[in-house]
């Protein structure tokens, strides 16, 4: 859509019918109004996924739209309906500790996407990186539009590993926010010393973890480039995050967005609880 042509037009619908650019950011699912202020100067795209949302959103006829008070071509209506029929979706599941790919299938219920398990062993941290780099590159490639959809330690890999990826937006379910402080829990439970660790390298624990230095080292100095607008569902009684480093990640995340759970744990199992996040997720997509 040529940015000349479309930004009057939604500056014209908008303010026919009495929204803020904050109101219109906000039901298009924009995180910051400054973006419908970009459109509408003519500096910034609106995608034809976005015309469509806003079309169906505000029951709009197309050509109230391109051509308000005259009829439209036909064929510009078209074009909007064939650009999101024609649209390649994936989202992508990373799943967490002791999971599973196949546990994409409880994302089945995203209409208009094709949904995938990122596969990879368990392992130590530090040496899946390749793997997931590699997988999310094969799953991605030739689709328009990328979600992940990450759980517990999988968002950790997402964080870590994919940031430098074309992903449109992200859906963290009791993500592990904060490595560092997850190892300096393990240590503390065998009361593991930072010397000793630092002396050994590795230290294999009695649960089977494993646990380095020159990783511990690593995640204790890492700079967090993760800028994907990510939606986070989080359970009021998870033993496994601390609620301080949740709001910390929020504080230096300012496109994360947190919905918490007051009932639920780290591990969201029951039929209940999947059914909240189905609920959570396709509530985020209206």
């Amino acid at each position: 859509m040529a940015k000349q042509m479309i930004g009057p037009k939604i500056r014209e619908f908008r303010k026919k019918n009495n929204l803020t650019q904050e109101a219109l950011a906000k039901s298009l699912g924009y995180y910051n109004k400054s973006v419908i202020s970009h459109i509408e100067k003519g500096d910034a795209d609106m995608t034809y996924e976005k015309i469509c949302l806003l079309i169906k959103k505000y029951d709009l006829e197309a050509n109230e739209l391109f051509n308000i008070g005259k009829k439209a071509p036909a064929q510009k209506v078209e074009v909007v309906q064939e650009a999101k029929d024609n649209r390649k979706k994936v989202a992508i599941y990373i799943h967490g500790l002791h999971g599973s790919a196949a546990e994409a299938n409880d994302f089945s219920f995203l209409e208009g996407y094709d949904v995938v398990g990122l596969d990879y062993q368990d392992g130590n941290p530090w040496e899946v990186g390749e793997t997931i780099k590699a997988e999310f590159k094969k799953l991605s490639k030739g689709y328009d539009e990328v979600i992940v959809i990450a759980n517990s330690i999988g968002a950790f890999y997402a964080c870590e590993y994919l940031a430098d990826f074309k992903i449109d937006r992200a859906f963290f379910i009791s993500p592990i926010v904060s490595m560092f402080q997850n190892i300096i829990d393990i240590m503390s439970m065998y009361g593991i010393k930072d010397k000793e660790l630092e002396q050994k390298k590795l230290i294999k624990v009695e649960d089977g973890t494993v646990l380095s230095y020159d990783f511990y080292q690593h995640v204790s100095n890492d700079e967090d480039h993760w800028e994907i607008p990510t939606e986070i569902l989080y359970g009021a009684y998870d033993e496994v995050v601390y609620t301080g480093s949740m709001l910390e990640f929020l504080e230096n995340h300012p496109l994360a967005r947190l919905t918490v759970k007051s009932d639920s744990e780290h591990y969201f199992e029951s039929e209940e609880e999947k059914e909240f996040i189905k609920d959570w997720m396709l509530r985020l997509f209206k």
